[in-house]
């Protein structure tokens, strides 16, 4: 079995989570024996630096083939045939140097749609993922609405991360998708046997640093749950536009000493520090999926996220809490139920039940019997 995956871009040194979610499967699917060519058509601004041009290497097993081309900040229009031509092109070159694969996989639907349009008569077989949270919401704009509209109905199959996302599609295009979700990497993120008893209540948070993700929120509700305790802390990881403001409501809080702003960091410093943290609490407003929320249950920790339509699929009482969005009230409730029952928890089965259910072998293993299905047909 030959698949092509087409993706946004891939994972480097500097940006770590450019194209995560497409290369975390394409590296799984190659552990399962798959033979897979990564196509990536990376168009973000000149300021992410990286190599222009067509490049062509090995990265952790997985043959990437891509095309870098700066574009940045251009009208949708444009964009879209930008990546057309040089999805086009790219395919002509990986053509002859792999042949004719088996399916093409998209993921997302800016790829989707230019795979869409340029494979649609083809003879290959299409395989789309959905990722994207513009497609989760309940009113689409006219522009997403058109993708939507000539992406599902041309893909032989399609697959969505959650639940709630697979509903959102089925009722504004009329396909029923696959619900296969993302991919937990089981090889860091793992629970480890510490004692707890002794040491200070750490909460951890990862996510982009934006509005979405509700970090402001967060920090003020651990203001008034936590400022009186010196031996609870909260540690933030990520990036993004929102930093000047936080900033400001530490300061403001005077929370210097108990929450910090841990910035942009690989994937194994994270997991390293979940193994010395207690609980992860995210409040986002919107999720497609939530990897995050999975690579903290992997390590054992108990999850404090939001009814924001990707969480809901795994958040239990057994592994953590949900609470509705934007709710002050019960961020505090919920942070200070898990400080003071954290021991109820059993951080090793919540670990096991994630990595049984999320593990890149069993998601592999979901999109070979897809492809299979898709072949045998």
């Amino acid at each position: 079995m030959k698949i092509i995956i087409i993706a946004r871009g891939y994972p480097t040194d500097k940006y770590k989570m450019n194209g995560i979610f497409e290369f975390d499967q394409a590296r799984a699917l190659v552990e399962a024996g798959v033979k897979v060519v990564y196509l990536a058509i990376d168009v973000r601004s000149i300021r992410r630096w990286r190599k222009w041009g067509y490049d062509s290497f090995i990265k952790e097993g997985v043959q990437i083939e891509a095309i870098n081309i700066p574009c940045g900040r251009v009208p949708r229009f444009m964009l879209d045939k930008i990546k057309e031509i040089s999805l086009s092109k790219l395919y002509k070159k990986i053509f002859r140097k792999y042949g004719k694969p088996d399916i093409i996989h998209s993921h997302f639907i800016g790829m989707g749609y230019i795979s869409a349009e340029i494979f649609k008569n083809s003879k290959v077989h299409l395989v789309h993922t959905e990722h994207y949270s513009g497609m989760n919401q309940d009113h689409l704009s006219v522009y997403y609405q058109n993708l939507g509209n000539n992406t599902y109905k041309n893909m032989d199959k399609v697959i969505a991360v959650s639940s709630h996302l697979a509903n959102n599609i089925s009722d504004k295009f009329g396909i029923k998708p696959v619900i296969i979700p993302n991919i937990v990497d089981t090889s860091i993120f793992k629970c480890t046997e510490n004692d707890y008893s002794n040491e200070e209540f750490n909460f951890i948070c990862v996510g982009n640093l934006l509005e979405n993700k509700r970090m402001d929120l967060l920090i003020t509700s651990f203001n008034e749950a936590f400022k009186a305790n010196i031996k609870v802390k909260l540690y933030i990881y990520g990036e993004g536009s929102e930093r000047k403001n936080l900033e400001k409501l530490i300061d403001e809080f005077c929370l210097a000493g108990q929450v910090f702003l841990m910035g942009l960091v690989d994937r194994l410093t994270i997991a390293n520090k979940m193994q010395r943290c207690h609980c992860f609490v995210l409040p986002s407003r919107s999720e497609t999926f939530g990897v995050a929320y999975i690579e903290a249950m992997a390590a054992g920790l108990p999850v404090i996220a939001t009814k924001c339509g990707g969480p809901e699929d795994f958040v239990n009482e057994s592994n953590g809490i949900l609470i509705p969005v934007d709710n002050k009230d019960a961020l505090i409730n919920a942070m200070n139920y898990i400080y003071n029952n954290t021991d109820t928890y059993d951080r090793n089965k919540i670990s096991f039940e994630t990595m049984m259910k999320f593990s890149p072998y069993n998601i592999a293993n979901k999109l070979i019997v897809e492809y299979n299905n898709i072949l045998d047909d």
